[in-house]
């Protein structure tokens, strides 16, 4: 080998580390950047990092959105609040359903627990219409995005989080 061929190949072996060193630190930045919107987004909507994760990882699975689903337990929060304040309304959707939004001392339930349970007596409902409208009443205008969730209901739901631990999508934000 001449010396030109073994400058040349260190030359480009150094340009490769730094790509690799570059790509290193990109990954860094842009798992940073992901925790960090994680963090956000749980702290605006008050669903767990995990949950919100794997919600996340699910999307791309089911074609829901994670901001459909965000938005949809948000609103879910804002009935149960009307329900347990009176709305005859809301509280017959709920009723309807079989999903208490009150505890035994008359406070509210998790929300992500009866968001679910909602979601899987949706999906037993036998009248397609009324089941929309109970989804609609409950969840507000995109509950239809939500039809495939409700098709998996909450143990299909549950298979794709474990799913997505299992693939490494769920970060630990401890």
């Amino acid at each position: 080998l001449t010396s030109q061929a073994i400058i040349g190949g260190v030359q480009a072996l150094a340009g490769a580390i730094k790509n690799v060193g570059t790509s290193a630190v990109d990954s860094v930045k842009n798992s940073a950047a992901y925790a960090d919107d994680i963090l956000t987004m749980s702290t605006q909507t008050g669903i767990a990092t995990d949950t919100l994760q794997e919600l996340k990882y699910m999307q791309e699975l089911t074609d829901v959105s994670l901001e459909t689903v965000t938005k949809s337990m948000a609103k879910n929060i804002k009935s149960m609040s009307s329900a347990q304040g009176g709305s005859k309304d809301l509280a017959e959707a709920y009723k309807l359903l079989g999903v208490n939004v009150t505890d035994s001392s008359g406070k509210l339930r998790n929300s992500e627990t009866v968001f679910w349970e909602s979601v899987d007596a949706i999906g037993k409902m036998s009248n397609e219409t009324e089941a929309n409208a109970t989804a609609m009443k409950l969840f507000g205008k995109s509950a239809q995005d939500l039809n495939p969730l409700i098709a998996i209901g909450s143990d299909g739901v549950k298979k794709f989080a474990q799913e997505a631990r299992d693939m490494g999508a769920v970060l630990n934000t401890k």
